[in-house]
């Protein structure tokens, strides 16, 4: 069928890709995002992060062996909004926040994947016996 494109929406699971990756991520780097006022969206900052760990079990290839994690895999997301450069340094965590559904998608084997904050994980002061 020609020219169905327009009537196919892929949908993401942020939420379980975001729980099974533990909720944080490292930040690797920042390049500025134009924006695209046609679809709403304003300039902000591409940001390049490591999925520090991965709980989803993936199954087995078919000759039977466990397919590999995303662990240490590297992805983009866009931040919508946001002022560029982010105060952030290589090696920070962080978490992002307001997946905007609506402007993400998947094709070719890409995520695009669409948020309107990030922030530096704060690491909870413990109250933890010694």
């Amino acid at each position: 069928m020609l020219n169905i494109s327009p009537y196919v929406r892929t949908v993401i699971d942020w939420e379980a890709m975001d729980k099974d990756w533990g909720r944080q991520y490292m930040y690797v780097s920042q390049r500025p995002y134009k924006g695209k006022p046609e679809a709403g969206l304003a300039p902000g900052a591409t940001v390049t992060l490591q999925i520090l760990t991965d709980a989803h079990d993936h199954g087995t290839d078919r000759t039977g062996r466990p397919r590999d994690n995303n662990a240490l895999e590297t992805f983009s997301v866009t931040v919508v909004g946001c002022s560029y450069p982010l105060p952030l340094s290589k090696g920070d965590r962080v978490q992002l926040g307001g997946f905007i559904a609506e402007a993400s998608f998947y094709i070719d084997y890409s995520p695009i994947l669409r948020f309107h904050e990030i922030q530096k994980f704060q690491q909870q002061q413990g109250g933890g016996k010694a």
